[in-house]
């Protein structure tokens, strides 16, 4: 069974924010605690609701609301803390960071690896996979809205011609 582009485009934007979301997941609960964990597990789910409730109910607005969210776990997650303290760490710059005790040079984090330099490149790189991963999944999630709702601006001006 083949599907159109739009689908794919669609099942692209939800395996890279899904990744997204699994790597944070990760990120986080190896940093601080299993505590956080129901929270990043609901944030992984979220746009799995929306684009079924979005199939069920079929309004276009769902569509936007999905983007929304996915621009939303891209901006807290994927630049302010992957981009904006584990790549720039990465690039040997000053990192900007929001969560007390990442500006160390080694992060205190609940869980550890066989080797403390071992942890810290596997919280670094995690990080900065969420940022890699979500910047896929915002141009899917781009590419989504353009397909949906910039077709829709060209048959209306098509018509209207």
């Amino acid at each position: 069974m083949t599907h159109p582009p739009l689908y794919r485009t669609v099942q692209h934007s939800l395996i890279a924010i899904t990744i997204t979301g699994i790597l944070t997941t990760i990120h986080h609960v190896y940093r601080l605690g299993l505590e956080v964990l129901p929270m990043f597990a609901l944030i992984t789910a979220l746009p799995f609701a929306v684009l079924w409730l979005h199939q069920k109910l079929n309004q276009r607005w769902m569509l936007w609301l999905y983007a929304a969210l996915n621009t939303l776990i891209f901006v807290a997650f994927g630049f302010m803390d992957g981009f904006l303290d584990h790549v720039i760490k990465a690039l040997g710059l000053q990192n900007i960071t929001f969560l007390e005790g990442s500006d160390a040079e080694v992060v205190e984090t609940v869980f550890s690896l066989w080797s403390p330099e071992a942890g810290y490149i596997f919280y670094e790189w995690t990080g900065i996979a969420t940022f890699v991963v979500s910047v896929v999944a915002m141009v899917y999630t781009a590419r989504m809205l353009y397909g949906v709702f910039g077709q829709r601006a060209r048959t209306s001006a098509q018509t209207a011609s």
